[in-house]
């Protein structure tokens, strides 16, 4: 503008010359630029109806500036020279000037629009990114596999910088053997979302889904890549799966998973080699749970676990179906290998387990069945195992059984008994028998043993050898024990008081953490004086869980009920089982008395028990006494107590307390 005005004041031609004084032009230039600096300040927002006034206004006074301020410091000096028809307008210098002041425009505007359009494009890609930081997928923009920009989040995820990252190839963050899903992606409209991997500083690998679209970057073709980070949620998948078919305890198989598999091998079976299926029960799994809770418990089916993986081939499943039950299924193998597997099995799992300092003893029954020969379907191989498994059990347990057909139908019966006794202990039909117990020196009757009958309504009387097993494993014998207590010690009540009631314990009711204190309150409440009841143990009640046993005992005893240990000579310890506790009677078990006065061997093992309970102050009663010669020798060898048939069966109703039996002669005859 300042070179518009005076370009124009010098194409004038008159008489004379022009005068400028310096500091107006000074002033009207200065002033000039800078109107016209705050009028182009505004022209990024002519969009603003406000802005253009404004940007108007300054320019116009900053033409107005330079033109009166200048024209104000101009003076006029005449000359000798007269004007030819007065001011003669110059054309060349008018051209030369407003086409200066047209140029000058004109180059402004082109620099403004094309200023106003990269400050538009930067601003774009400015917000672009800044979207872009907002998001939870990591973000990178490319141009032809060459990375231009990323997020902060893939900054995060690769745990580098943008700068970085940025001039590095796309290809080089991800897995090789990802890099084919990937090339589409960089090259190609790609609507898809996959999954790769990419590998991060610390070497980790992550697992992204990746998703790409084409966009224009600062005005140029490019594409950009979101990367979202689903590591957690594969793990989380796989963790939901692993629960799905493994047990959450044991890390084993679970039924599920076991099931699957079976149906599958089964099948195979028409092809190939037999599979064998092994059923896997802890012989002494639940004593431990209820002596020390669950979580030792616990730890001890986590070391069965263990040992059962290494005892297995690869191919092979092992299983925990419940509770302690396991399962090992042996897929194309022969008979042989399947029995080696079971010794081995009850071998290791004999063997001590030890948990927070505690020494534990389990032991494992097993039960083995073959598809196809003993079955053709899951459910029916399962079944044939459980009744190998049940025998195995039966039969004392620590060892492995084959089925065998007729099985199921003993099992179907075992069932039915198992239910029908259920019933039978619910609806108190159960007798209670007494056995007299007499005292060799004055044949006076001292006590009664209580012995449970059963007469069944359908199948008459059943023997307690086949019920109380059936008690024992199925959990019945915890009300029975109560029934048969509760029933003698309403009899015994009104005996006199030097006559005894015994009553057996089985082991299993040791299990019960309460039973001194079920005992205590039970005679107290039936009234009958704690030194009239005497109970019957068997030594595997000590040998099973001494500590815990041998509390309880002290217990009772410390109540004034007297402890008898029972079938005397069977255990493995009777030596230190008797060092241990201070029992007030022993019982010569009847597997010695059937050979007495007949076998050298078992007439010596009867004198040493006895010869042992008088040094150590016990009464000892023999049970099973059936003949005439039974009793002569145990009256010589100066037995105080006797038990059996030929003294009397067991009865509803005690015989008289006082009646003397002509069988036994006096010793001092």
């Amino acid at each position: 503008m300042a070179a518009m005005h005076f370009t124009g004041m010098a194409a004038m031609r008159f008489d004379g010359r022009l005068d400028y004084q310096p500091g107006c032009v000074i002033l009207a230039i200065t002033l000039g630029m800078i109107l016209s600096t705050l009028a182009w300040r505004r022209v990024d927002a002519l969009s603003c109806a406000g802005a253009v006034v404004e940007t108007g206004i300054f320019l116009v006074l900053g033409i107005a500036a330079i033109h009166f301020i200048a024209m104000a410091g101009t003076r006029y000096l005449p000359g000798t020279e007269p004007a030819v028809g007065g001011i003669l307008i110059g054309r060349n210098a008018t051209l030369t000037s407003a086409a200066a002041c047209a140029m000058v425009i004109g180059l402004a505007s082109v620099i403004a629009v094309f200023d106003q359009r990269w400050r538009w494009v930067r601003q774009e890609a400015a917000r672009l990114r800044e979207v872009a930081d907002c998001t939870i997928e990591g973000l990178l923009i490319h141009a032809d596999g060459v990375i231009l920009w990323a997020n902060n989040v893939l900054c995060h995820m690769l745990e580098s910088s943008a700068e970085g990252l940025a001039g590095r190839d796309v290809a080089e963050i991800v897995a090789p053997k990802c890099r084919n899903t990937l090339r589409p992606h960089l090259f190609a409209e790609v609507h898809s979302i996959d999954e790769i991997e990419i590998a991060v500083e610390s070497s980790r690998i992550l697992c992204v889904e990746i998703a790409s679209r084409a966009i224009r970057y600062e005005g140029k073709p490019a594409g950009v890549i979101a990367l979202r980070d689903i590591t957690e949620r594969r793990k989380a998948e796989a963790r939901i799966e692993h629960l799905a078919f493994n047990d959450a305890l044991t890390g084993l198989s679970n039924r599920v998973r076991f099931d699957e598999v079976l149906a599958k091998t089964i099948q195979s079976t028409v092809t190939a080699r037999p599979a064998y299926l092994l059923m896997i029960d802890l012989d002494r799994f639940k004593a431990v749970n209820d002596l020390h809770g669950h979580p030792i418990g616990d730890r001890v089916l986590q070391h069965v676990a263990s040992r059962l993986q290494r005892l297995v081939r690869q191919e092979d499943l092992v299983a925990r179906l419940g509770g302690d039950e396991f399962a090992i299924l042996l897929p194309n193998t022969t008979a042989e290998a399947a029995i080696g597997l079971a010794e081995r099995i009850i071998e290791t799992l004999s063997r001590p387990v030890e948990v927070n300092g505690l020494i534990l003893m389990i032991g494992a029954s097993v039960g083995l069945a073959s598809a196809p020969i003993n079955a053709s379907r899951s459910a029916s191989l399962m079944q044939a195992s459980d009744f190998a498994l049940g025998r195995a059990k039966r039969e004392g347990r620590n060892r492995y059984c084959f089925f065998e057909v007729g099985m199921d139908v003993r099992f179907r019966e075992r069932q039915a008994i198992e239910q029908d006794l259920r019933h039978a202990i619910e609806a108190r039909t159960l007798d209670v028998h007494y056995q007299p117990l007499v005292d060799c020196v004055t044949r006076r009757i001292v006590g009664y043993e209580a012995l449970v009958r059963w007469h069944h309504l359908e199948r008459g009387w059943i023997s307690p050898a086949e019920f109380i097993p059936i008690a024992e494993d199925s959990g019945l014998i915890m009300p029975l024990g109560q029934m048969v207590l509760e029933c003698s010690v309403a009899t015994a009540r009104d005996w006199p008081k030097d006559v005894v009631l015994a009553v057996n314990l089985s082991p299993r009711q040791f299990c019960n953490p309460n039973l001194p204190e079920d005992i205590i309150a039970t005679i107290t409440r039936l009234g009958l004086p704690a030194e009239q009841l005497e109970l019957e143990i068997t030594e595997s009640v000590l040998i099973d869980d001494s500590s815990r046993a041998l509390a309880m005992l002290r217990q009772l005893k410390a109540h004034g009920i007297r402890i008898a240990l029972d079938d005397f000579g069977t255990g493995y310890s009777s030596l230190g089982t008797l060092r241990q506790f201070p029992f007030d009677k022993m019982k010569i078990d009847r597997s010695f008395v059937q050979n007495l006065g007949i076998d050298a061997d078992a007439t010596s093992m009867v004198h040493a028990i006895l010869a042992m309970g008088n040094s150590l102050h016990l009464a000892v009663t023999a049970e099973g006494v059936e003949t005439q010669i039974q009793l002569d020798a145990l009256y010589a060898a100066g037995c105080s107590v006797v038990q059996g048939f030929l003294l009397g069966r067991p009865a509803p109703s005690p015989l008289p307390f006082v009646s003397a039996n002509e069988l036994l002669p006096s010793r001092h005859s």
